[in-house]
């Protein structure tokens, strides 16, 4: 997962460094049987309770952190009407993160890093990045006609 250390106008990432060393990583665990943290945390499930969305990620054995800001950015929600709101999201345990907007009373859906350049400082312990995700199954709007 690199996105992260990509471009924001280009997909090819000038910093091949860190992309290579996540990429060692990846084969020093699975091919080589040392271990080592290489895969980026996942979304595993959410739960809306209240005024609130509770998102627990898989962090493969890791925990979560943010960078460069205390609070977890990257992330919206909506209600059943599907208006995309910008949230307020706290890491709340090693793999959990409370997400709300007092413009969502009863929030459907959450989504984390979901565009094409996204402002998102969400990692592991080890450094590797927060996959994007989207708890929702919304009909998107490329949706072949």
């Amino acid at each position: 997962m690199i996105i992260d250390l990509g471009e924001g106008t280009d997909i090819h990432p000038k910093n091949k460094r860190d992309v290579a060393a996540r990429l060692v990583r990846w084969a020093l665990a699975k091919d080589y049987g040392v271990k080592i943290p290489y895969r980026s945390p996942e979304f595993k499930d959410v739960q809306f309770t209240g005024a609130k969305a509770v998102v627990t990620i898989d962090t493969f054995g890791s925990t979560l952190r943010t960078f460069d800001a205390v609070e977890a950015r990257g992330f919206v929600i909506c209600g059943a009407d599907r208006q995309w709101k910008r949230a307020e999201a706290k890491l709340a345990g090693p793999n959990r993160i409370d997400v709300s907007s007092p413009e969502v009373q009863n929030p459907a859906a959450v989504r984390y890093a979901w565009a094409d350049n996204p402002v998102c400082n969400v990692y592991s312990a080890e450094g590797l990045p927060l996959t994007p995700f989207r708890s929702d199954d919304f009909e998107m709007i490329t949706k072949p006609k």
